[in-house]
């Protein structure tokens, strides 16, 4: 320690020169710092749920959607003529936007393909035929020059062309109406609206494509509304991906900023000196960038999770200056000699800091044992940052601040708290067995509360977005106006006919559930004897062949090689499961992907779409439907809301072990740092305390545990012990005044950490503040069981710490 106090004063300027040039290097590789907002980056790439999802979602037509939302207040004619022009607009402008690859078509049942003919009424291909007959004797009174056959011939050709339209597939003008949507009554207290889906030629998961083409795609459609006089909204996944890496953005420099102007500002307050304030900050933000540089260099990017390093590390980090700068502080009014001042303060301090960054980081390097993307590069950065805060807190901060502090000049005011916090540390080893009775019976009643909150786990946590984000309003504005969402859908993935129509009936019977569509729709979909139907319309298909011009209709519209096979397979057609089999290879692309899976394997699946009666991201609604459901439907449960079920399940089983491994490894550092497994064992049944009264405080503030706030238990228990730690040194000192020097340090260190983690309630998102107010209570708890059980506990004196 002499070495280093040596090192530290005397070469003074070259220490704070390193420092500077390697924060200002971080900050440099910070700002090419991404923030991926990707919630199923929790989950590693190659889970098999998550392949199959990217698989599924790779060919489903009801991926990968941005739809545009026009609106207008003018809900006469005008205002819908108004809106419609816009998205004819959008529509034949197209080609000005290059990553447009087309538009989605609402009526997929207009856009059947040769399936079509077996939805067409057997009456009117019977006409079709009777008209066929007509036309060969028309055609033989012209041969006789029996010129009055004309107008018959324009009345049999009108009929050929109804045929044509019955079976073609060709693109019209007039089809453009196929490709928007207007609700089929006025709003009430919504305005009218008109939406248009459009599908971008790039994946909605890329988001430095997102950040590119969306900003782009709502200025070109800006000017184009605004010259009909309309405004529009988005949703969908481009736009979801772009809106909620903006505001996880977003939030994360505002909470930052806040953590670092609050930090300062309680460090004004608590030392009365600008300088010493400026110290701080320059530590705090070199220890910052330093942390999120290498971020950048390990990672390349932030996720969801680890954007909550900066205000872990800061609240933790400075806990380590808090300590040091009050020791110098103290020992300046006796030490005038920097060295030995440094000195003292290195051997009063090191051993509990190096004990409490071990053990925290320890912790939080637990995390990367999950197999969690996210969670392990969270455990990774923290352990990391808090190494880098230790080692900046205790060589650059004394470093830069030393003379400050010496400086003879006004008492700052945390020294006028020293009296104060020497009352406290005398009334309470003087009354300790009443304030370790009550703190102790808060600590049962609130556990018990927390063992409640902890069972009701909920798997609808809140979102990233803000309630009142267009990501959220808009998709609301179309349920509210169309009675159905865009992304209030769970499919079910079956592999064969008889899986399909037990699935469909368990669906019909489930309250959970108020409409469900599938192949089985299209085919026996309707009322009265459908596959009778299928059968006439065979027969009529079968009569019409014979005729040279029907043929070439036929031909044209690229249906007669169905035709053919359907005549050639006709007789073998005994049951709608043998028209199905046909059926699914004829569907065109637009329904094949909706109704069908091909899987990994080349087996080809059945897909479900069903709409819950509620929404399936809020009050649980998800785990109420899943368990509601036979186990062959939760097997074939498919899509985001099996990949999001399945990320919430796996968090809340991981949970458990990895908190155990958290006390175990909390267990043995102290026990080994005390020499004492009694002491060990005392530390542990604390934190145990402490964590749960954690979860007692949130079910008390009505915050549901999700798998945010189970991720914070392991955080917790990294940062709860760091005051335990503090004062268990402290104890073993029977000295008043030490005991009061770090009450002190730590309700300053736990009064900026918190700080720091109720900063985030001024996110706009739910899921981050939520986040911040589990831990800020956290925090808290661990700051009441360190000054008031903690030192009135028996622990061993045998390791002793200097000052």
């Amino acid at each position: 320690m002499q070495r280093l106090s040596e090192l530290v004063i005397k070469h003074r300027a070259a220490v704070i020169v390193f420092f500077i040039i390697l924060g200002a290097f971080g900050a440099y590789l910070s700002m090419k710092l991404s923030v991926d907002s990707d919630l199923l980056k929790v989950l590693p790439q190659d889970d098999p749920i998550v392949k199959q999802y990217n698989r599924f979602i790779s060919g489903d037509t009801s991926g990968g959607v941005t739809y545009v939302v026009l609106q207008t207040d003018d809900k006469t004619e005008k205002g819908k003529e108004s809106l419609v022009a816009a998205a004819r607009d959008i529509y034949d402008r197209a080609a000005e936007f290059k990553n447009i690859e087309s538009f989605v078509r609402f009526d997929l049942m207009s856009d059947l393909g040769p399936l079509g003919l077996l939805m067409v009424d057997p009456a009117e291909l019977a006409s079709m035929r009777n008209r066929d007959k007509d036309l060969t004797r028309t055609v033989q009174m012209l041969v006789n020059h029996d010129f009055s056959a004309i107008r018959s011939l324009g009345q049999m050709l009108i009929g050929f062309e109804e045929l044509k339209a019955l079976v073609s597939n060709e693109t019209h003008e007039d089809d453009f109406i196929n490709f928007v949507r207007l609700p089929e009554s006025v709003p009430v207290n919504d305005p009218m609206v008109l939406v248009v889906g459009i599908r971008l030629d790039g994946p909605s998961s890329d988001v430095s494509y997102v950040k590119r083409v969306i900003p782009g795609l709502r200025e070109w459609i800006s000017e184009i509304s605004k010259s009909h006089g309309v405004s529009y909204g988005m949703a969908g996944d481009h736009f979801g991906t772009y809106d909620s890496h903006k505001q996880v953005s977003d939030d994360f420099i505002l909470t930052t900023i806040l953590s670092l102007a609050g930090i300062s500002l309680l460090f004004f307050f608590a030392y009365s000196s600008l300088k010493i304030t400026l110290c701080v900050f320059s530590s705090l933000a070199i220890s910052m960038f330093i942390t999120l540089g290498l971020s950048y260099m390990i990672f390349g990017s932030l996720n969801i999770i680890t954007t909550f390093v900066t205000a872990i590390t800061l609240g933790l980090g400075i806990d380590y200056g808090i300590h040091m700068l009050t020791r110098l502080s103290d020992g300046a009014t006796r030490e005038k000699n920097p060295v030995s001042l440094l000195h003292n303060s290195y051997k009063a301090l090191i051993k509990p800091l190096s004990a409490s960054m071990i053990t925290t980081a320890l912790v939080f390097a637990i995390l990367a044992v999950i197999d969690s993307p996210a969670i392990r590069e969270l455990g990774i950065l923290s352990a990391i940052g808090i190494v880098v805060f230790f080692v900046v807190m205790t060589v650059y901060l004394p470093a830069i601040s030393i003379k400050t502090v010496m400086n003879p000049g006004k008492k700052a005011n945390i020294h006028l708290l020293d009296r104060f916090f020497l009352r406290i540390s005398k009334v309470i080893l003087r009354f300790g067995v009443v304030f370790g009775g009550v703190v102790f019976m808060l600590i049962l009643m609130l556990s018990y509360l927390g063992l409640n909150n902890i069972r009701s786990f909920s798997y609808t946590p809140p979102g990233l977005m803000s309630t009142d984000s267009e990501q959220i309003a808009v998709p609301s504005l179309i349920e509210r106006t169309f009675g159905g969402s865009i992304i209030n859908s769970v499919p079910f993935i079956l592999p064969d006919i008889d899986s399909l129509r037990r699935a469909h009936e368990e669906i019909d019977q489930n309250p959970n559930f108020k409409s469900s569509f599938s192949i089985l729709s299209v085919i026996e979909g309707g009322e009265g004897d459908y596959f009778n139907q299928i059968q006439q319309v065979t027969r009529e298909i079968d009569a019409l062949r014979d005729s040279p011009l029907i043929e070439a209709v036929f031909k044209k519209a690229n249906y007669y090689d169905f035709v053919v096979e359907l005549l050639d397979r006709a007789e073998s057609i005994e049951s709608s499961n043998d028209l199905i089999e046909l059926a699914t290879e004829v569907l065109p692309k637009s329904l094949r992907d909706q109704l069908l899976y091909e899987a990994a394997n080349g087996e080809t699946y059945f897909v479900l779409n069903s709409e819950p009666s509620s929404t399936i991201y809020r009050n649980n609604v998800i785990k109420i439907i899943y368990d509601s459901l036979s186990p062959e439907l939760r097997a074939s449960f498919g899509g985001y809301p099996k990949v999001f079920h399945y990320l919430m399940d796996l968090v809340r089983i991981v949970s458990l072990p990895i908190c155990l491994v958290a006390f175990l490894a909390i267990f043995v550092v102290v026990s080994v740092e005390r020499k004492s497994i009694v002491d060990g064992l005392k530390t542990l049944v604390l934190m145990v305390g402490i964590l749960m009264s954690m979860f007692g405080l949130m079910e008390l503030m009505g915050i549901e545990t999700t798998f945010i706030t189970v991720i914070s238990a392991p955080l917790i228990i990294g940062i709860g012990v760091d005051s335990l730690v503090y004062v268990i040194y402290s104890s073993t000192d029977k000295k008043n005044t030490e005991l009061a020097r770090t009450f002190k340090s730590i309700t300053m260190s736990s009064a900026t950490t918190m700080l720091t983690f109720f900063s985030f309630i001024f996110a706009r998102g739910k899921l981050l503040s939520t986040f911040g107010i589990s831990l800020g209570f956290g925090v808290l708890a661990a700051l009441v069981v360190a000054t008031f059980l903690v030192p009135v506990l028996p622990w061993n004196s045998k390791k002793k710490i200097g000052g």
